[in-house]
């Protein structure tokens, strides 16, 4: 197996590792992949760094299907049934990719490194913040760049405090849970209210 391929093998079995489990060790990683420990140091240089490239790939997917498969394909459909659809699959592929994204947020494992990397891929100015924003811009005839972004942290934040009571309830034993974009009726409400906000 080539270099290349053992590299993409610890990527691809980390990944699953950590959708399943909150806590991953390097130990599991190397054993999952048939490869030692010294291999993943090798290839990585450290197990911080294997996970720092792992949430880029799964982040860098996700930014990917929101802008080629939602909001390039957006029509004449009401944005109410738009904004929908792109919860829905925000909550989905966070359901899906719950563990990865407590190592994102709340794991300390690479709590330095993960601050960065939520601020680079959704804040900082690059390819998809730039289509973010001329998109909001065409869409809610917007003039001023800092309109833009003001109505995308807003959108950012609504869709972004949900997700992390669901993904900090991982960490509670007991006590009730909170569903929230399960809910079919929330996420009704949800929407409606996110549009009062942004649309003036």
């Amino acid at each position: 197996m080539s270099s290349q391929e053992i590299k993409r093998k610890l990527i691809e079995n980390t990944k699953m590792l950590i959708r399943k489990n909150a806590t991953v060790t390097i130990k599991d990683i190397a054993e999952a992949s048939y490869v030692n420990i010294a291999a993943v140091n090798y290839h990585f240089g450290s197990k911080e760094q294997l996970l720092t490239e792992v949430i880029n790939e799964v982040l860098s997917d996700l930014k990917t299907f929101i802008k080629d498969s939602i909001i390039k394909n957006l029509d004449d459909a009401p944005i109410e049934e738009k904004l929908e659809e792109l919860i829905t699959f925000i909550y989905n592929f966070s359901m899906e990719n719950i563990g990865i994204l407590n190592y994102l947020f709340l794991s300390k494992d690479i709590q330095s490194e993960s601050s960065g990397l939520l601020i680079d891929s959704f804040f900082s100015d690059n390819e998809f913040t730039r289509y973010i924003y001329e998109q909001l811009a065409q869409r809610m005839n917007i003039k001023s760049t800092s309109e833009s972004f003001a109505k995308y942290i807003i959108l950012f934040s609504a869709f972004s405090i949900p997700l992390f009571i669901q993904i900090a309830q991982m960490k509670t034993i007991g006590g009730s849970k909170i569903e929230t974009f399960k809910d079919p009726l929330f996420r009704q409400h949800f929407i409606k209210n996110i549009m009062k906000m942004v649309q003036d």
